[in-house]
């Protein structure tokens, strides 16, 4: 696979899944946290998960994709970072709805605009990120810093 090919379409699969996935679970998580903190009214939870939902759902996507377009993830799983917010966002709504957590449910809320905008947030800053990480990946690859994704046998990290 050549180094383009590489880099647009992804050569390391598993890493890409862990990538978005593990990142998934963080999100979710945290969010999660954020709802029960506010809920049982715990000013010390509160006030950190209001420090680290932000971070997670508008700042984390950028280097995330980063790192994956550097490791030759993939152009597909270094933007799915950047949907991980709103989808999880989504998630944590139609659960809240459906088993009619206070505070959580759609109900009148402006929710498909929120969604909306935790999607382009996180799409614009994965998108970012992955012309960084590719950027980089091609300068190490010309100074020679850069294996292409090869180990010192010559076999592909995790060609599948």
């Amino acid at each position: 696979m050549t180094t383009a090919e590489a880099l647009l379409i992804g050569r390391r699969r598993r890493l890409a899944l862990t990538m978005v996935g593990g990142f998934a679970a963080v999100v979710a998580l945290s969010l999660a946290v954020a709802v029960v903190a506010e809920r049982a009214n715990v000013p010390a939870a509160s006030a950190l998960t209001d420090r680290l939902v932000p971070l997670l759902v508008f700042y984390a996507p950028a280097p995330i994709a980063a790192v994956g377009g550097y490791a030759r993830c993939g152009g597909p799983a270094c933007l799915a970072v950047g949907a991980v917010p709103a989808v999880v966002f989504t998630a944590l709504v139609v659960v809240g709805t459906v088993f009619g957590v206070p505070g959580v449910g759609a109900g009148d809320s402006p929710i498909g605009g929120v969604t909306m905008a935790f999607a382009a947030v996180g799409l614009t800053g994965a998108f970012v990120g992955y012309c960084a990480g590719v950027t980089a990946a091609l300068v190490a690859d010309l100074v020679g810093l850069g294996t292409d994704g090869e180990n010192a046998d010559g076999d592909a990290d995790d060609a599948e």
